[in-house]
């Protein structure tokens, strides 16, 4: 019989959870009861760590309380910081996994344990300075919450805001594309050559709000020609320092509200939602 390995033994729910929530509840409040915080983690057990960390966010996944996850989080750094080269590596984990592979997470999540490095005055100046800008940025474009109302120059020249789009119950797909590089350019003409997502947009659908996130681009008039005249189409210098913005070209959906459904996707992924 094959025995798998863990770094410490996971808790079990007892029998008196009866419910999805209670177990998940018991089991992400005792989850580290077993891990002798306090003692290095060994760098030939960094691997088990991470599938400790993989293990508890699904956890929390299944059905855990979303407060009581965080409060799980809280008490884990702080218990944490009795050794400080571990609560860093648990930083570190939360961040590669929640920050840059989970953009599904919920936001406050990983804001959690930002925060409680940043808190931590023993921790460098420079590197609690990079997850408060984590924060920040989060903190304008969370999951369920109204994106940052950013301005923005039409390609008309008038300057605008993004609430002023009327959705008329549209999906609201804003797309924010580099001012520089080729990748942007073949990125839109994919989207705008799409026959599937272009019908959506006609049908009103679909409403894509395109921005440059720079400058106005010197050869704007000339690359113009190629979006999509159903398209509104803008640039805007806040948006790279003031939105939670992964990777490029970067998509947010939105609802009618211009609250978050969804962000940081790609344009397959945008394209995968209207053909399914």
């Amino acid at each position: 019989m094959c025995q798998v390995t863990t770094l410490f033994e996971y808790p079990v729910a007892p029998d008196t959870c009866t419910t999805i929530e209670s177990r998940c509840n018991y089991s992400v409040q005792h989850f580290w009861d077993k891990c002798e915080l306090t003692k290095p983690f060994a760098q030939e057990n960094d691997s088990l760590l991470m599938e400790a960390m993989l293990t508890y966010f699904e956890i929390m996944k299944a059905g855990a309380n979303v407060n009581v996850s965080l409060g799980s989080v809280r008490n884990l750094m702080f218990k944490s910081q009795a050794n400080h080269d571990n609560f860093l590596k648990l930083a570190s984990m939360a961040e590669f996994i929640l920050f840059y592979h989970d953009t599904d997470v919920v936001d406050d999540l990983y804001i959690t344990f930002a925060q409680s490095v940043v808190d931590a005055n023993w921790v460098k100046k420079e590197l609690r300075n990079h997850y408060s800008e984590q924060i920040k940025r989060l903190n304008t474009s969370k999951l369920g919450e109204p994106l940052l109302d950013f301005e923005y120059t039409s390609i008309t020249g008038a300057r605008r805001h993004l609430t002023d789009n009327r959705t008329d119950g549209a999906t609201l797909y804003v797309v924010m594309f580099s001012d520089s590089g080729t990748g942007s350019s073949i990125e839109r003409m994919r989207l705008s050559t799409d026959i599937a997502f272009s019908q959506f947009v006609d049908q009103g659908r679909i409403k894509v709000i395109n921005i440059v996130a720079g400058d106005i681009p010197k050869q704007w008039d000339a690359d113009s020609q190629g979006y999509s005249k159903q398209w509104e189409v803008g640039a805007s210098k806040e948006v790279s320092g003031k939105l939670d913005m992964r990777i490029m070209p970067c998509l947010y959906v939105l609802d009618e509200e211009f609250r978050v459904i969804a962000k940081n996707k790609t344009v397959d992924y945008m394209k995968s939602m209207v053909s399914n």
